[in-house]
């Protein structure tokens, strides 16, 4: 299974993007800031991209990573935790 960054630029912000942040959520995908999304799926970047490029209009801008490795302060690290990335010990423990 491959880690995903899914990050987009939605060029109507005040447009309501339900489609694309139910399918988000419908693949088990965790927000990590407004516009950034990890997931862990078995399934290729390319069938990824073209998923979500689905749900958003033609003007947005997507991109769609694979992750190999992270470093993120501590607000991600219990996040990352769970998605199975090796991360330091947090001074702070995950609630």
């Amino acid at each position: 299974m491959a880690l995903f960054l899914i990050s987009y630029d939605l060029n109507k912000p005040e447009k309501d993007y339900p489609k694309l942040i139910d399918y988000l959520e419908s693949i088990g995908a965790h927000r990590v800031f407004y516009s950034a999304w990890f997931v862990r799926l078995n399934t290729t970047i390319d069938a990824l991209y073209n998923d979500v490029l689905k749900r958003v209009d033609g003007k947005d801008g997507l991109m769609v990573c694979v992750v190999e490795s992270v470093i993120g302060n501590t607000n991600l690290q219990c996040l990352l935790s769970k998605l199975g990335v090796p991360v330091p010990k947090a001074e702070s423990s995950c609630l």
